[in-house]
Order: structure tokens, then sequence, then C-alpha cells
């Protein structure tokens, strides 16, 4: 189990990571070069993060509470998880590409906090 965890927490931080650099990088692409149609690709991306990153919050975070009770690491797992999916399904319909860019990193900084906390916590635990 403990390395279950493991993994979903060092595949949480890199699908954060990546989120971030992506929400980061891709509005700035799209405005410099609006005649390669990223906006498509761009919608059709998130559908791969958002497994991307639902599936290491279910394989490292719940699990990593169980073991070791850190509300912090749920709390935090649960609004990463939560301001992503507003950010694809409700800041981006009703506002834009920018309050979506917005929801999403801070998104991606909730789920990597959350995931080097899992990892410290999990580090120490016996079994």
């Amino acid at each position: 189990m403990k390395s279950l965890i493991r993994f979903g927490d060092y595949a949480g931080m890199t699908a954060s990571a990546l989120c971030l650099a992506h929400c980061l990088a891709m509005p700035l692409l799209m405005a410099a070069f609006p005649m390669l149609g990223l906006a498509h690709e761009h919608d059709s991306f998130h559908n791969s993060l958002l497994a991307a990153i639902s599936v290491p919050v279910l394989l490292s975070l719940l699990p990593g509470y169980l073991r070791h009770r850190d509300g912090v690491v749920l709390a935090l797992g649960a609004l990463g998880l939560g301001s992503f999916l507003a950010a694809i399904f409700v800041l981006s319909p009703m506002y834009g590409e920018a309050a979506e860019a917005a929801g999403a990193v801070l998104s991606g900084v909730l789920l990597l906090i959350a995931h080097i906390r899992n990892r410290r916590f999990c580090a120490h635990c016996t079994a």
C-alpha cells in the first residue's frame, strides 16, 4: 500500500506541475499564435488532465489520509480537485480563459502542496 501511495504522490506531483506549466503557457501561446487553432486541443487536453489529476488524488491522498490522519492533506486535495473542476466547468464557460487559467493554477498549487505534504507524512509511516 505504501508503494501505491508513493507512486500516486509522484504521479500527482507530476500531473500538477504539468497542469501549472500548461495553464501558464497555453494562454500566452494562444494569444501569440491564434492562427494555429490551439483552442480545440486546449479543451481536449483538459479531459486528459482531469484523469491525470483525479486518479492520483484517489490513489494517494485518500489512502494517505487513512494512514496518517492529516486532515490538511485531504482538505488541500479536495480543494485542489474541486477548484480544477470549477475552473473547467464553471469559470471557463462563464468568465472565459483567463478565469479558467487562474482557477486551474490555484488548483495545481493546492494539489502540489497536498501531494508533497502527503509524501512527507507517508515517508514516516511504519507499514
